[in-house]
């Protein structure tokens, strides 16, 4: 599988088509993209989000075949 790095607002409208909101386990800056309400993760902004990812050195990756999205760190 061909993952390619996306650019942040290429994720926000690949979140907008699935309903997929950013969101941090509470406490910490481990980020993810979800879609179901979870007591473990608390919603944040697509700032905040970005911010997050760029300290850490991750990036989101796309599949080439699909809207399948991972975080990574960056190559």
């Amino acid at each position: 599988m061909t993952m390619n790095k996306m650019k942040i607002p290429e994720v926000k409208k690949i979140a907008g088509q699935y309903g997929l909101r950013p969101c941090r386990i509470e406490g910490t800056d481990v980020v993810n993209i979800r879609k179901a309400p979870s007591d473990k993760y608390k919603d944040i902004g697509w700032d905040e989000f970005e911010r997050i990812l760029k300290k850490r050195g991750l990036a989101v990756f796309k599949a080439t075949e699909s809207d399948f999205l991972k975080i990574m760190k960056e190559k």
